[in-house]
């Protein structure tokens, strides 16, 4: 089961009030249905690829009004997706149509989600519907909910940034998208409207996430400092030899960082900083030390340029 699945799940179980029922089955038929008329009669069909979305719409359906039957049936959907249930409404569609603005009233539906609560039940709705979240154990962290409509859209990037989101929309071929890509934003999201449980698991995977992916670049860094480290030394070790190979004179300060590098030829700069306290009796710096190396890395030089 996809996580999207999984809190979709955990939504349809809520337990809520007439007045976040009425703003989450507004939200539903905003974004889910579609009005037909055949033979004279119209119906209002409620598509869905997810069967328990259907059944929650058909639940908090005859919980708000008098219906005692609908319209069932199955389409096959296209390929992974299963079936596509569609529920046809006929009783009681003049009053349905009426409060919830689908005569062109929206004044009736915006009084359907004046409080906080009718406001978050009109976002679970518009989720159950037509939303998505990427599972958290991928790279990209993204929320989204789609609409044909740029109207309804619109309601709900506003009822989004209510409750602080800053939700985005951008266009799409057949219609729009509301999206989050912030993850904090993505979990306060999904628990403001009622996923707490899987907010949890969403929480607990992100981190152990990001703690292997801390894990994994303290690594690299490491790896990587430990290959500079080991082409350096080679490099001075090369320059030690060409210089020892034509018996140069050096001085003592020379001699004492090329002892140092046969002695501990992996050690890194902070490595030898500390070995040449131990050996000499005193401290030197790490920018001492690179003038010295640099000092036999010029003399190496000017014996490679005399050939």
């Amino acid at each position: 089961m996809s996580y999207a699945k999984e809190v979709k799940n955990e939504l349809i179980q809520l337990n809520t009030t007439n007045e976040e029922q009425l703003a989450e089955l507004s939200a539903m038929i905003d974004l889910g249905t579609e009005l037909s008329i055949s033979e004279g009669v119209p119906t209002l069909w409620f598509k869905s690829n997810n069967p328990t979305v259907a059944r929650r719409f058909l639940k908090l359906l005859k919980q708000q009004y008098k219906i005692d039957s609908t319209l069932l049936t199955k389409q096959q959907g296209s390929f992974n997706k299963g079936h596509q249930v569609r529920l046809g409404i006929q009783e009681s569609l003049k009053q349905i149509m009426q409060e919830h603005g689908i005569l062109g009233d929206k004044d009736a539906s915006e009084f359907l989600t004046v409080s906080q609560e009718a406001q978050l039940s009109y976002l679970r709705g518009a989720f159950l519907v037509s939303g998505s979240v990427n599972d958290p154990k991928k790279a990209e962290y993204h929320l989204e909910i789609y609409s044909e409509n740029s109207d309804t859209i619109l309601k709900i990037q506003r009822l989004m940034n209510f409750i602080d989101m800053d939700a985005k929309i951008t266009k799409r071929r057949k219609g729009f998208i509301v999206y989050l890509k912030d993850v904090n934003k993505i979990e306060d999201f999904l628990r403001y409207i009622g996923a707490s449980q899987t907010v949890f698991e969403f929480e607990d995977i992100r981190i152990k996430r990001d703690f292997n992916n801390s894990i994994n670049r303290i690594l690299n860094c490491e790896i990587a400092n430990e290959k500079k480290t080991i082409v350096a030394a080679n490099s001075q070790l090369e320059d030690i030899e060409l210089i020892e190979k034509y018996h140069m004179r050096l001085n003592d300060k020379l001699l004492q960082v090329i002892h140092l590098r046969k002695t501990y030829p992996d050690a890194s700069l902070m490595e030898l900083i500390d070995e040449y306290e131990v050996l000499y009796g005193e401290t030197i710096t790490k920018s001492g030390l690179n003038h010295r190396f640099k000092k036999i890395k010029d003399l190496a030089n000017e014996l490679r340029n005399e050939g």
